[in-house]
């Protein structure tokens, strides 16, 4: 044989096994992208006493099996150099102030649906307090919180509750918006949505889900409200309390793609406009009706400016741009757009400075244990002390609740079910500079 078949044979050996090699790591970092941090079985209260808990249980107020998780968001306190540094030298987390938000869908053995994770751990996992107490959760003559499904953090430390009134499939309240001060949890603003704005008035249906905040200053802020059933995109205007309520065929559902399919467990639904994240490089608002394939975008400029009529809104995207439906979404500082995918058990990723097309929408995370339907996504600032100072860098927050196992009600809660998983933005952002390369 040859000296060059020789080393021909060797050439492509080390090129096989390289790609072999590459091949492998990129499976396995996608796999492990997104590290646990929190998990349940089932989710339980700190109700204060066994004896408060049992009174829960026995009237019904608490029931295990019907509390199922949407959404997250995490919240970092101001933390001050000359803390960082009194921290270092004494071993000590002085700078503790951080909350993980976690809301439940209200139901009959609901008790609350506004949470942070405490640091009490029960039978099914860490144990949930209500926020910012016990009487929010309540909820008496309608004064408190209903039912959340996803909430928001804005610059100036406000979270932005959206309350859609609804437990079970009862309407029980009017939609609102709750307003709390992080640093204080006291209530800086509670509004309620009109009637006439939080339901579609042909078909009367209304679910608001999803709330986006565009902070300009502490007073010129607007809130983007997703409403998933009514089938609109509503704007709320902080400073004079104003709302207008927008229609579109993008925000519907599309009849071809209201089957889900998970792990080869199947459900149905028509949803339309749910995840939805805000630009702050181009102020694109990006969305999807939630049972479609589309990605779409309308951009807030003429908004926020106050120049725009509601049928002469351009509404732009790409139909049939993914190839399963996509769940909640969160854009980075940078223009990284991640989205859930349903059947993938995956979290993509397209970067807004790229064209809008398949080609360049990446899978960066993919596990079909741990990412059973991401319903919740985020992206928070992080802080990372060092003695000198202190750094703000971008995490991933998600949640997961296998939720074509809610729906088909088939839950095993003896097996984790819900998870909160997070990843560094710098970790996610230099694998997909190495997919494209």
């Amino acid at each position: 044989m040859s000296f060059n078949i020789w080393w021909l044979i060797l050439y492509f050996g080390i090129v096989c096994q390289t790609i072999t090699k590459a091949h492998y790591y990129s499976r396995h970092f996608k796999a492990n992208a997104l590290k646990v941090v929190y998990q349940w079985k089932y989710f339980d209260y700190n109700f204060g006493s066994n004896e408060r808990r049992q009174a829960a249980i026995q009237s019904g107020k608490y029931n295990y099996k019907n509390n199922f998780p949407i959404d997250v968001d995490r919240w970092h306190g101001k933390v001050y150099k000359v803390l960082i540094i009194i921290e270092y030298l004494c071993r000590i987390n002085s700078t503790n102030q951080n909350k993980t938000f976690v809301t439940i869908l209200r139901n009959n053995g609901v008790p609350s649906s506004l949470n942070v994770i405490s640091n009490k751990i029960g039978n099914g996992g860490p144990l949930l307090e209500p926020y910012p107490n016990w009487s929010w959760a309540e909820n008496q003559n309608c004064s408190g919180i209903t039912s959340v499904y996803r909430v928001a953090i804005d610059v100036w430390d406000r979270l932005w509750v959206l309350d859609n009134g609804i437990s079970g499939q009862t309407s029980v309240c009017s939609s609102q918006i709750v307003v709390f001060d992080l640093k204080t949890s006291k209530l800086l603003k509670q509004v309620k949505i009109p009637h006439n704005i939080a339901v579609n008035s042909t078909t009367g249906n209304r679910n608001v889900v999803t709330p986006i905040v565009q902070s300009f200053d502490y007073n010129n802020t607007l809130v983007y409200i997703a409403d998933v059933e009514g089938y609109a995109l509503i704007i709320y205007n902080n400073a004079d309390d104003s709302f207008q309520r927008l229609t579109s065929s993008t925000f519907v559902y599309d009849p071809r793609y209201t089957n889900y399919t998970i792990n080869e467990e199947s459900f149905t639904l028509q949803d339309g406009i749910l995840g939805m994240a805000l630009s702050r490089k181009t102020q694109n608002l990006y969305y999807s009706a939630m049972s479609s394939h589309n990605l779409n975008y309308v951009n807030t400029k003429q908004f926020t400016q106050g120049k725009y009529q509601a049928n002469n809104i351009q509404y732009q995207g790409a139909s049939d741009i993914l190839w399963t439906q996509a769940t909640a979404k969160a854009i980075s500082k940078t223009g990284a757009l991640f989205f859930g995918l349903v059947t993938d058990t995956a979290l993509g990723c397209w970067n807004e400075n790229r064209p809008l097309k398949r080609g360049n929408i990446e899978i960066v995370a993919k596990n079909n244990d741990t990412l059973q339907f991401i319903s919740g996504l985020k992206i928070s600032k992080e802080i990372s002390s060092h003695i000198f100072g202190y750094q703000n860098n971008e995490y991933i927050w998600a949640l997961s609740n296998k939720y074509q196992k809610i729906a088909n009600g088939d839950l095993n809660f003896n097996e984790v079910n819900f998870r909160i998983l997070t990843a560094p933005f710098l970790l996610v952002r230099d694998f997909i500079t190495y997919a494209q390369t």
